[in-house]
């Protein structure tokens, strides 16, 4: 295309659906197993099929997508693989609130079967739309592979890694506290799980003593404990005290009654229990509280349970017994004042945890779950991270991972719920369990509850790949290369997926993790629906350009998390709108036939060319090693500086002002590298700018450039530099002093004289002849420039006007900071911005009376 050709500005509506198809089209993002390549693969991190395209996604799409395109240009065999999850609680609350709303029907009016089927119409719905949004980002994933994992394939490598765990007697039923929802009445994991700080009370409850041994400490006929949850006090088993704590030595042993349901429980000793905390003497309630079902393990106390599913409370509750949680809890403090047994209320900020989905208040409940023993599984794993198997971005994170993991605790992988993987084992007619992937045959039930969503998408690494059947893909592409993902389930999700790679293929998922940066919103506070402070990155594609917001959050990007700035994707914007003026001025560049000689001979690089080349080579290099460190701030900088500071700001001048034969191969040799470097980042301006280039074929399908140490040129780079130093002094100079038009001045040592006459607008010469001259320090280099004796009065003048304001500012200043109330009284911001004005002023003071004393 010519330059005239070329539109004047880049429209990215214009061009990215349009390129998408291209690339689509042309097979670009298909990858298979080669044994003439090295395999690269990454697997998305499957989002949930309710979900839609948050600020998250879009900087890991942006991650995930700049490292495959960088792959693929490398010449690895680059798969990423994309898929979704089933989403089994999300998707599940949604489905029961939309039949709700359109039918008044809850889920149990219409039964297992025909909720289960809603919910996979649902699924298939509404999953099209996170995949659609996946291509607005410019997501390079090979869409034959979509994977999902609720389809036949995956619903196998689920039942089959089950079974085998089972048949390995790590998978058991057993009664422990849960995180459970009333609401959902389901167990859920932590990551479902948000605290909140709320405020509540702390109510006194007094337990009488049942042994006929008179009043306890304090002369009083009853112990007293403070909770925040009196309803539980029907579940209580013990009264707990600290064995150092010197004023209840000699509690320990008594016996008290439970107030209304007439239980005897005795007090004893344990040195969990903080004395400093309330009263200093604790209520155990081992069904529905984790540290007390700790205790209640300790002592062999009994668990009495006290709640329905449903949040009620049971009939181990007395007279409570049917109500709420919150019912219960005003009638048993009115009942405990009634009794006389009702102490101190007092106010008490608490953090309470809410269901992530529904918003109800998790109850710590004990019920019978199926769990999964981890220390068998864990072991291996932690091995392979001390032993640097696995490369984590920061390492900080492959420390952290290591201690849980020495932590860890028994998984709960059952779900009371009924969309999801339903676990595969079967009760039969004489009391036979047997898992199983299908049913043993008549007369056997299978087990209602479903597995935990992380059960399954622990398996996504390999099962995503053909696993369980021994397939060419998970031969080649296993282990994978990388998982970028957010640190929030570092736990959750990785570190089980290193195990379950471990355990059933031998070896670990992925080389390595990059832990990305939490984008948080402008307040620098988590974005939330509920606080209405989220940004939608469709909405910035459509204002910005999707090349401009993916390289916005790249620069924004590191082991830090970040407030979004707009400005980082008007940055991008700006970055794009100089990259499509350079590729129009690169396509009505002179050819190398049409263009001047400057000082050097045909066909030899001047210094310039040679050190575009050079500066290009270096970045290649780093870049190179940034990308693959996932060090992606500072990637950007530095390719932004290469593009924008080095190449347009200068060697696109030099190639206007003093250009070489070599100058108009150089310049379109370069900036096609640029196109090269940036694709990755954003890929559908470079491929536009590529393509109206007359670039062969398609740019994603192109080499990406490599270091080449004949380039390197220590000489170029150091005259370039010094050329660069005295072109920016007299720049400065004129821009200080408003001169115009053509100066006279001796030459600097150690500069290309011809870029720098060119450039700096100045006349070489040998000697100044005796007239008004000024010295213009930058580095090691110096500039010498004659004056005509008009303009030396015009200068010396004005720098004296500037003189007398500079010391008026710090007199100003100095008279400030001399005031102690000042100093004492103003806020520490205040004072610190006066003392930078002083250090500032008096700079360019000193600065302004060198100047006056070389006119004068």
């Amino acid at each position: 295309m010519s330059q005239a050709e070329i539109p004047k500005t880049y429209d990215p509506k214009a061009v990215e659906a349009r390129i998408y198809e291209e690339w689509e089209r042309s097979g670009a993002f298909e990858a298979d197993p080669n044994p003439e390549k090295e395999p690269y693969c990454i697997v998305l991190p499957p989002p949930n099929v309710t979900g839609a395209l948050h600020m998250g996604h879009a900087l890991n799409g942006a991650i995930q997508d700049t490292l495959t395109r960088h792959a693929r240009m490398k010449g690895y065999e680059a798969l990423w693989l994309p898929g979704v999850d089933h989403a089994s609680i999300a998707l599940q609350n949604v489905v029961e609130r939309k039949i709700m709303r359109e039918e008044g029907k809850t889920k149990w009016d219409i039964g297992r079967d025909k909720f289960v089927e809603l919910c996979r119409e649902f699924a298939e719905d509404s999953r099209s739309r996170i995949l659609s949004q996946l291509r607005r980002l410019g997501a390079s994933v090979d869409w034959r592979r979509l994977r999902y994992t609720m389809d036949e394939g995956y619903i196998d490598a689920v039942l089959t890694a089950f079974v085998e765990l089972y048949d390995a007697g790590l998978i058991y039923r057993g009664n422990r506290i849960t995180n459970w929802c009333p609401r959902d009445r389901s167990a859920i994991s932590d990551l479902e799980v948000n605290y909140e700080e709320v405020d509540g009370k702390l109510y006194g409850v007094r337990y009488p003593f049942a042994d006929g041994r008179g009043p306890g400490p304090g002369g009083n006929h009853y112990a007293q404990v403070f909770t925040t949850r009196p309803e539980t006090v029907l579940g209580d088993v013990a009264l707990v005290v600290n064995p150092d704590d010197e004023r209840y030595r000699d509690l320990v042993g008594r016996r008290v009654t439970v107030p209304f349901v007439e239980r005897e429980i005795e007090v004893i000793a344990d040195s969990y229990v903080d004395p400093e905390f309330g009263t200093g003497v604790l209520k155990v309630t081992p069904a529905h509280d984790p540290n007390d079902y700790e205790i209640g393990e300790r002592y062999d106390l009994p668990a009495v349970n006290v709640l329905n599913p449903d949040g009620t409370i049971n009939e181990s509750g007395a007279e409570f017994a049917g109500m709420t949680r919150e019912e219960a809890r005003k009638a048993l403090v009115e009942r405990l004042g009634e009794e006389g047994l009702l102490g101190e209320v007092r106010e008490y900020r608490h953090r309470v945890g809410h269901c992530d989905r529904c918003g109800a208040v998790i109850e710590p409940w004990l019920s019978e779950q199926w769990w999964l023993s981890m220390r068998e599984l864990a072991v291996p794993a932690i091995e392979a991270l001390k032993n640097g198997e696995i490369t984590v971005y920061p390492d900080s994170w492959r420390r952290e991972t290591i201690r849980w993991l020495e932590n860890l605790q028994d998984w709960n992988v059952s779900r009371q719920l009924w969309w999801g993987h339903r676990i595969p084992v079967y009760y039969g007619p004489n009391g036979e369990v047997v898992a199983a992937r299908e049913s043993p045959g008549e007369g056997y039930e299978q087990d209602k509850d479903v597995l935990d969503t992380w059960f399954s998408s622990a398996l996504w690494p390999f099962a995503t790949l053909g696993w369980p059947e021994e397939t060419e893909d998970l031969g080649y592409f296993y282990p994978t290369s990388l998982l970028s993902t957010a640190r929030e389930i570092m736990y959750l999700w990785v570190a089980r997926m290193i195990m379950t790679g471990l355990r059933f293929r031998g070896e670990i998922p992925f080389k390595k993790v990059n832990v990305h940066s939490i984008v948080l919103a402008e307040d620098g506070t988590k974005m939330s629906k509920s606080k209405g402070n989220t940004i939608d990155p469709l909405d910035l594609f459509d204002e910005y350009g999707t090349d401009a917001v993916r390289f916005g959050l790249l620069y924004q990007s590191s082991t830090q998390d970040f407030s979004y700035s707009y400005e980082r994707a008007a940055l991008g914007r700006g970055f794009v709108t100089k990259l499509w003026n350079m590729a129009r001025f690169v396509s009505g560049y002179p050819t190398e036939g049409d263009s001047g000689a400057g000082g050097a001979a045909p066909g030899e690089a001047s210094a310039s060319d040679r050190w575009i080349l050079s500066s290009f080579n270096e970045t290649v290099r780093e870049y190179d090693r940034l990308l693959e460190e996932c060090e992606f701030s500072e990637a950007m900088r530095l390719v932004y500086d290469l593009a924008w500071r080095q190449f347009a700001d200068w060697y696109v001048e030099i190639s206007k002002a003093a250009p070489s034969k070599e100058t108009p191969r150089i310049l379109r040799k370069v900036f096609d590298g640029i196109l090269r470097l940036l694709h990755p980042v954003m890929p559908f301006a470079t491929e536009e700018m590529y393509r109206v280039l007359g670039g062969e074929g398609l740019l994603v399908n192109q080499e990406f450039p490599r270091f080449e140490p004949a380039l390197e040129d220590i000489e170029a780079d150091r005259l370039l530099e010094r050329t660069r130093l005295a072109v920016s002094a007299v720049r400065s100079f004129r821009a200080d002093s408003k001169v115009e038009g053509e100066l006279t001045g001796r030459a600097p040592e150690g500069v290309d004289l011809e870029v720098f006459s060119a450039l700096a607008g100045v006349r070489i010469v040998e000697d100044l002849d005796g007239s008004a001259k000024t010295t213009l320090p930058a580095g090691d280099v110096v500039v010498e420039l004659a004056l005509s004796e008009e303009f030396r009065r015009e200068e010396v003048e004005r720098l004296r006007k500037e003189i007398s304001r500079v010391e008026g500012e710090v007199r100003r200043a100095e008279g400030k900071l001399l005031n102690e109330k000042f100093v004492e009284r103003a806020p520490t911001a205040v004072v610190a911005s006066e003392r930078e004005k002083l250090d500032r002023n008096a700079g360019l003071l000193e600065t302004l009376k060198t100047r006056l004393d070389e006119y004068l």
